[in-house]
């Protein structure tokens, strides 16, 4: 399987957030001028949006749609933790959010990047877990992504390093051990005490007969996820992949070199992901692959 070595840095602290912003509001008219000439409707949206608006990461009206005011946190009298209340659910938020505005904020993100609309959404109205399926959620995070789904999938695999997001993790998912597994590695192309590959997890809990959905969201890793998985993507088991491409501007046409025989569609328009520290013309990137196996 080729992969990509390319270097990649991506913002990972509140000062680095910062700095990508302004370095994005001070190029906004050299991304506007650039944009303009390519002369393509999709493009041209984005143009006309950042005429009007600061310029952001996804670059849409929809987005006006969505406000923290809507959004209820409280906290957990036990933990401690923040939680937002969604549904019947209560999602909890890591042990280092402790402003219920910041709380707020990170939860109306998730909604706006999940959106039917936006370029980073993992699904479409025909790509989804089918019912039965078992979903590989690499890059947990909060969790958001399976809760969707948890009543028709027959299990669920959240991969997540980071100790506070597990702290967060166990509570949301407390009334659903026998769904959910959280392993604690990062995934990769190699297996160790701390890290893991998707060759090994599917042997390890005999998964080679499931549908799978596998979601890679790895802040720029993805292709090592992709390079420990060698075996299962040459199998003929029922797979789809939903996995970024938004971190590195070379990682789609990687993605489609490495999956060009599977079939292939994007998320909707473009992301302009300014916190890589990389980011350059063209600047729009595809947030997205959807790849579903032909076998």
């Amino acid at each position: 399987m080729n992969t990509v070595t390319e270097t990649i840095k991506i913002a990972d602290s509140d000062i680095e957030f910062i700095f990508c912003e302004v370095k994005a509001r001070l190029h906004k008219n050299k991304i506007i001028k650039y944009l303009s000439g390519l002369h393509d409707e999709d493009v041209k949206t984005i143009v006309d949006y950042l005429k009007n608006n600061a310029i952001n990461t996804f670059p849409y009206e929809y987005k006006r749609e969505y406000s923290i005011k809507d959004i209820s946190v409280q906290r957990d009298v036990d933990s401690g933790l923040l939680f937002v209340k969604d549904a019947d659910m209560s999602i909890y938020m890591r042990r280092g959010y402790q402003s219920k505005f910041r709380v707020a904020r990170y939860y109306n993100n998730i909604r706006i990047e999940q959106d039917k609309r936006s370029p980073h959404c993992y699904t479409s109205n025909t790509f989804y877990p089918d019912e039965g399926s078992v979903i590989f959620d690499i890059g947990g995070a909060e969790g958001y992504f399976p809760l969707q789904w948890l009543r028709h999938v027959k299990k669920v695999f959240i991969f997540e390093c980071n100790p506070e997001w597990i702290e967060a993790l166990n509570k949301t998912y407390k009334d659903y051990k026998d769904k959910i597994v959280i392993i604690e590695k990062f995934v990769t192309d190699y297996t160790d005490s701390n890290h893991v590959t998707l060759d090994d997890v599917i042997n390890q809990y005999n998964l080679h007969s499931e549908k799978l959905f596998i979601k890679i969201d790895t802040e720029g890793s993805e292709p090592a996820v992709l390079g420990g998985g060698i075996w299962l993507l040459k199998s003929c088991q029922n797979i789809r992949i939903a996995i970024c491409t938004y971190h590195c501007k070379e990682h789609e046409d990687v993605f489609r070199n490495i999956f060009k025989d599977w079939k292939i569609e994007t998320s909707d328009g473009y992301m302009l992901y300014y916190y890589d520290y990389y980011f350059s013309e063209p600047y729009i990137r595809r947030g997205v692959l959807r790849l579903e196996n032909s076998f």
